[in-house]
């Protein structure tokens, strides 16, 4: 995007684009929770073949994305496909794309732009492969309209501007195509191939709606009419509404609309813009308006939170089917969903609500009962295999289990790994580290981290295989990226720390009782893996080095320097250990007495490494700033390494590695989801 650092904005013709201490990822999972993420950079275009499976069966050597479905975000349909949606998740970073009604879901690659993230998107009505994203880019300022004419498989920019776009819109026949953001409207009046800029456009704009022939804009300082907007378009004119709104939501349907922001309250009106009042219901005066929109069916749907002063209050839906005259309140909604971020239809199904919210895509009728259908884009920071599950642990929604991943012949809907009909909660729910008891059918370990302000972690554990969890404990440290439990002793389990208290917890009972083990070298303990060889013996990786315990962490030796990120130890030879972290791999076949340096990996972030049941090892990469390269594999105990296994992985930003008890499955925990490749 080399158009991005003029100070005012550009459009181009069909152009292709160009192709502090921060380790431990707590602040980067904080700011997912609070919907602030500082999301990983944009991976360059792969070929449209990359592999995303069939419904039933596995290609050979081919990736498929099995889920789990853990994210909500933007919704796009087009009637030249009824039964297509795509979908902006909300980490913004990619496009995920149904064309079966949501019964399975296709991901397309990164946007090819360096911290590009998309904000809204809009479909062709008459070209089903036809899509536009509007978005920014994070850290600049600087904004970006992409095109797709492929199905979202690939992109190129067609606006750039110093600014960012937050919204894009397409005319019924697919001949007008606008995008705005705070520069002001862009306007194509060919199908989306040549851009302007609507002279006197209104600056700072937000939202976007189109109405027959005229275009509603949204804007921090109210809203704006440019009428005519599909042909000889007149200057905008700001509309005289009872509340002068920061615009979040801007809907319209037919001769209404409604627009709101959640703490300023929300307008209405039924006659085209002509006038409008102030929205009000049965919900209190001082309750925040958190959603407002308008279905295909023509209902008028507000979401309200109470005005408790700690944001605790009571959360509604309400629905009104004669233009706000009455109310039906709705409270099943958000106890399942909590807040919607965007609503739609399928448009051979319109009485049938679509519904972004937290943690999927849902379907409704009735805005009583759900169903959830997609989409598989959660960040899968840790696995593990149970029984005949395999369970994922995500960044933000919690911990998903599924036995479809090691089958080969996929059912229907296998990336819907079960969901309970009740939301997850948001807050409080990062799972950052899973581990299965050794000789315990169907018990498994968890660490969950955001809870106490960032400042404790829970220790759970499953009997079920990861159906349900209880509490072991609560504990101090900020946040737990491993947990190990002693294949000797199963009552003896251990559990990283970061910080505040930085060190290993250490149970003698099962995890009924917990003591911290520190020792003054260590600033940020990452992973913990036991060493086989003596009771006791403990292998802890640190932000400062690899260090070694004989006594379950009270003290440690320092083996050699560098950030760790995960011990692994071979399970059928306690002497081979092998090392991975920022910019290393190491591997010792002494039991530790010396490491050599991998050869053939590259100068990037390796968060997880796992042996196969034949010795095989797989190794993740990722980056905090450019793209990772996938999953690294070794042949030979893991001197030697390379990344031809990751050829056709859509996501290269790989954080956790697994594989199949029985070998034939490699499972790669992405930044979007977990994908298979079948090993035998």
């Amino acid at each position: 995007m080399a158009q991005l650092g003029q100070h005012r904005p550009v459009v181009t013709n069909r152009c292709p684009i160009n192709d502090p201490f921060m380790h431990l990822r707590t602040m980067k999972r904080t700011l997912l929770v609070l919907g602030l993420s500082t999301a990983l950079a944009g991976a360059a275009t792969l070929p449209a073949t990359a592999g995303t499976g069939t419904p039933n069966t596995a290609t050979a050597t081919q990736w498929q994305l099995m889920g789990p479905n853990a994210s909500g975000g933007h919704l796009a349909f087009t009637p030249a496909m009824p039964s297509r949606v795509y979908v902006l998740p909300d980490r913004g970073m990619r496009i995920d794309r149904s064309d079966d009604h949501g019964v399975t879901w296709q991901p397309q690659a990164k946007f090819a732009i360096p911290n590009g993230v998309g904000m809204r998107l809009a479909a062709d009505p008459h070209d089903p492969d036809v899509l536009y994203v509007a978005g920014r880019v994070l850290g600049s300022g600087q904004g970006f309209l992409l095109r797709s004419d492929d199905g979202a498989r690939t992109f190129h920019t067609v606006v750039d501007s110093p600014t960012e776009i937050s919204d894009v819109v397409v005319s019924p026949s697919g001949r007008y195509v606008f995008a705005a953001g705070d520069a002001g409207v862009f306007v194509s009046s060919d199908h989306g191939l040549n851009w302007q800029q609507l002279p006197g456009s209104p600056s700072g704009a937000t939202r976007l709606a189109l109405d027959d022939h005229d275009l509603f804009v949204g804007t921090g300082k109210g809203i704006y009419l440019i009428e005519d907007a599909l042909g000889n378009a007149g200057p905008a004119r700001k509309l005289p509404t009872p509340l002068e709104l920061s615009v979040q939501h801007l809907s319209a349907q037919g001769s209404v609309l409604v627009a709101s922001n959640i703490f300023q309250g929300a307008v209405f009106s039924t006659d085209h813009g002509r006038n409008w009042t102030q929205l009000t219901g049965p919900w209190g005066e001082q309750d925040a308006i958190l959603y407002t929109g308008l279905t295909a069916s023509g209902e008028l749907q507000v979401q309200t939170v109470a005005g408790a002063a700690d944001g605790s209050g009571a959360k509604n839906l309400w629905v009104s089917r004669d233009l706000g005259r009455t109310w039906i309140p709705k409270p099943a909604a958000t106890k399942a969903l909590d807040v919607y971020t965007d609503t739609g239809s399928f448009p051979d199904r319109p009485q049938e609500q679509v519904i972004a919210a937290a943690a999927g895509i849902y379907t409704t009728s009735n805005s009583v009962r759900f169903q959830r259908i997609g989409a598989p884009d959660a960040e899968v920071d840790s696995l593990t295999v149970s029984g005949s599950a395999l369970i994922a642990g995500t960044a933000t929604a919690g911990s998903y289990r599924s036995t479809a991943p090691l089958t080969k012949n996929l059912p229907q809907g296998y990336q819907e790994w079960g969901w309970t009909g009740q939301r997850t909660d948001t807050i409080g729910n990062q799972i950052e580290a899973l581990a299965t008891v050794p000789g315990e059918k169907g018990d498994v370990l968890r660490t969950r981290g955001g809870l106490c302000m960032t400042d404790c972690f829970a220790l759970e554990r499953s009997t079920d295989g990861g159906a349900s969890w209880r509490t072991l404990a609560q504990v101090p440290g900020g946040a737990s990226f491993s947990v190990a439990v002693d294949p000797g002793d199963t009552a003896k389990i251990y559990a990283a720390s970061t910080f505040p208290a930085v060190g290993v917890y250490a149970s003698q009972d099962g995890g009924a009782t917990f003591q911290l083990h520190q020792f003054p070298e260590l600033q940020g303990v990452a992973s913990v893996a036991v060493d086989r060889r003596a009771d006791g013996g403990l292998w802890i990786g640190d932000v400062t080095g690899l260090y070694h315990s004989t006594d379950s962490g009270s003290t440690g030796v320092k083996v050699f320097d560098g950030q760790v990120n995960r011990v692994a130890v071979d399970p059928t030879d306690p002497n081979h250990i092998v090392v991975v972290g920022d910019g290393m791999i190491k591997v010792s076949h002494d039991g530790g007495a010396s490491f050599s340096d991998a050869v053939g990996i590259a100068e990037l972030t390796y968060d997880d490494v796992t042996f196969a049941p034949d010795g095989t090892l797989f190794a993740a990469s990722r980056d905090l700033s450019e793209p990772g390269q996938g999953v690294f594999r070794s042949d030979d105990g893991g001197s030697h390494w390379s990344n031809s296994v990751s050829a056709q992985l859509l996501d290269p930003d790989v954080h956790s590695v697994l594989v199949s008890p029985d070998g034939h499955w490699l499972f790669a925990g992405t930044g979007s989801g977990v994908y298979r490749l079948p090993l035998s």
